[in-house]
């Protein structure tokens, strides 16, 4: 049987562990068998669909309120008529603010 002897370092520093390759490095985490990895990616796109579900309906909503918020500012518009003879005495920025129908 091989013994490991351990040896001071040349650096001089002991109180440091000698660094490892990471492939030689031990993982901390527990392996999962197959068929729980396949039940947990079964969970995640389960709840994924569902949010995607739910951010689906808040957006539909969303353009609901939007656009009935619009027709009711098109409906609360008060529309008055200008002549064609006012319109060419009016100044440009006047001009801006008004809308053909």
């Amino acid at each position: 049987m091989s013994t490991i002897v351990s040896r001071k370092p040349v650096n001089g520093r002991v109180w440091k562990n000698s660094e490892q390759k990471p492939s030689k490095q031990l993982r901390k985490g527990v392996l999962m068998g197959w068929e729980k990895q396949q039940e947990l990616r079964r969970q995640r796109d389960i709840v994924k669909k569902i949010e995607k579900e739910n951010s689906d309906k808040k957006k539909e909503e969303q353009e609901e309120r939007k656009k009935r918020k619009q027709e009711n500012e098109e409906r609360a518009q008060v529309m008055q008529k200008v002549s064609a003879a006012k319109v060419r005495r009016m100044k440009k920025k006047q001009l801006k603010g008004i809308k053909k129908t």
